[in-house]
């Protein structure tokens, strides 16, 4: 009897062993992807950020005469200065957020892309996995502009917010969760200070 005991008590322990296990190995996994994608997830966000400050402190170098042509909340268009072959070129660059449909690589069902043309060449599609994109303009006294269509050449600074989600959920034994970021600073070209 006590032989059959024996055989139960250690049944019982080696499934709890078993289980205690299995459970760790989950957590492991879950971890482990986690923090894969939120290296992901933070590299497009630095990638994004720094496309976005290369264009935007440019803003208005060397150009001669409209800096801006468009600006609202989520899509701007103006022109900026490059050196290339230490010849000064001035391109119209935009910038404009796409829409969720149009993100099919992703099964995040927020996500969208933000598209960047420069001067008259088709427009690069960037899929960093944004979820909320929004531009403010300011003026030379640091007074937002609330209609910046309408006022163009008051345009002094941009400030800038994004916030991007992973390109797959980390599914856990509690929830799934996508990894996110934010990022937001204010951009001042210095050509935009120049007297008009």
């Amino acid at each position: 009897m006590n032989v059959i005991f024996d055989y139960i008590m250690a049944g019982i322990i080696f499934g709890i062993l078993a289980l205690t296990i299995a459970r760790v190995h989950v957590t492991m996994s879950s971890t482990q992807y986690q923090n894969t994608y939120t290296v992901i997830t933070q590299r497009n966000a630095v990638e994004l950020a720094r496309q976005i400050e290369n264009d935007f402190l440019k803003m208005g170098y060397s150009v001669r005469g409209q800096t801006i042509f468009f600006a609202d909340k989520d899509s701007i268009r103006f022109r900026v200065g490059y050196i290339n072959n230490n010849k000064i070129d001035t391109p119209v660059v935009r910038y404009y957020i796409g829409r969720a449909i149009e993100s099919v690589n992703t099964p995040n069902p927020n996500d969208f892309p933000i598209y960047r043309r420069y001067d008259n060449d088709p427009p690069q599609r960037l899929n960093y996995g944004l979820t909320s994109f929004r531009m403010q303009y300011y003026n030379i006294n640091n007074a937002e502009i609330l209609t910046p269509d309408d006022s163009l050449d008051k345009i002094r600074s941009v400030f800038v917010r994004f916030s991007t989600m992973g390109p797959e959920p980390v599914i856990s034994l509690i929830d799934t969760t996508y990894s996110a970021i934010g990022w937001q600073k204010l951009l001042i070209p210095r050509n935009l200070w120049r007297t008009n």
